[in-house]
């Protein structure tokens, strides 16, 4: 009794320790997604204030009052296009992911209500999609086609939306199986409502996890086929300001064609973790203590 007693106060004095670090980390992650909003806000307000992402005799300027980031070697404003690509990429990062995620959720539900013959046959495809090596095939395509905006979102939807459901199909056979769900269903309650006050509220946490690491594989695929040269190239994203900074690597503009993006992008994927950092650590945790019927 008194090791266990000691157990417990040592365990109090540790939730006591961290908790002022999981309240910051939760006061962070809000202020991330207040500053996302703030920034994507203001990306479409200057874009159409800015001038035009065109050429200029003003090659390869450093920064300075007229440009602010310097230019590029074909004269054009790097600030204009960092601000006019910060839209684009961020909402094809979260257009892909939301998209990857409303398939697996699909796929997923039909596997848990539709009985074993189709639970097995969807089982057996995600096997087969995952045995493909997907970035090979994506490298592939946009080879092939250059895919712009509504491109990259199919493509990377298509193509990523099976590893998913490798986690939320036992998620939601799990919750399917509480007790809490047999009772309602015992009472008379319908399947929509057990899917929405009890289902979906206990699932909700894994769901915000799936999209979090949608978006940020999402962002980082876009990138990579912007820098490799694969995409539309009047798709303006920062993948794409990335791949024209190479071939001044070796001069003194890299500074200010390279670390502009690279930096905005580094922060856009640290912003995403920081919200699910703290969504993990104030929303799942509340999530389960309301939610869990054990």
């Amino acid at each position: 009794m008194q090791s266990q007693q000691v157990w417990r106060v040592e365990g109090d004095l540790m939730l006591g320790y961290w908790s002022p670090i999981t309240q910051s980390t939760g006061f962070i992650s809000r202020g991330a997604i207040a500053a996302a909003g703030v920034l994507v806000m203001a990306g479409f307000a200057l874009s159409e204030s800015l001038p035009q992402y065109k050429t200029s005799p003003d090659v390869l300027q450093a920064p300075s009052m007229e440009h602010w980031l310097g230019t590029n070697g074909i004269g054009q404003d790097v600030f204009v296009g960092l601000v006019r690509a910060a839209p684009i990429t961020v909402f094809l990062a979260l257009i892909t992911a939301t998209a990857a995620l409303v398939l697996a959720l699909a796929a997923s539900s039909l596997a848990a209500f539709g009985g074993s013959r189709i639970r097995s046959a969807i089982l057996r495809l995600v096997d087969v999609l995952q045995v493909i090596p997907s970035i090979l095939l994506l490298l592939l395509l946009a080879a092939w086609i250059q895919p712009g905006f509504l491109g990259l979102v199919v493509l990377l939807s298509l193509t990523g939306w099976h590893e998913d459901v490798r986690v939320a199909l036992p998620i939601l056979l799990r919750e399917l199986t509480r007790e809490n769900v047999h009772f309602a269903r015992r009472m008379g309650a319908s399947r929509r409502y057990c899917l929405r006050h009890h289902i979906l509220p206990a699932i909700w946490p894994a769901i915000v996890g799936l999209f979090l690491q949608n978006v940020r594989q999402a962002a980082l695929k876009t990138a990579g086929f912007g820098f490799l040269g694969l995409t539309d190239p009047r798709l303006l994203t920062w993948g794409s300001m990335i791949q024209d900074s190479m071939d001044y690597l070796y001069t003194e503009a890299w500074l200010w064609l390279l670390l502009p993006p690279a930096g905005a992008l580094s922060l856009f994927l640290v912003g995403i973790l920081i919200i699910g950092e703290g969504y993990m650590s104030n929303g799942s945790l509340s999530g389960k203590e309301h939610h869990d019927p054990r």
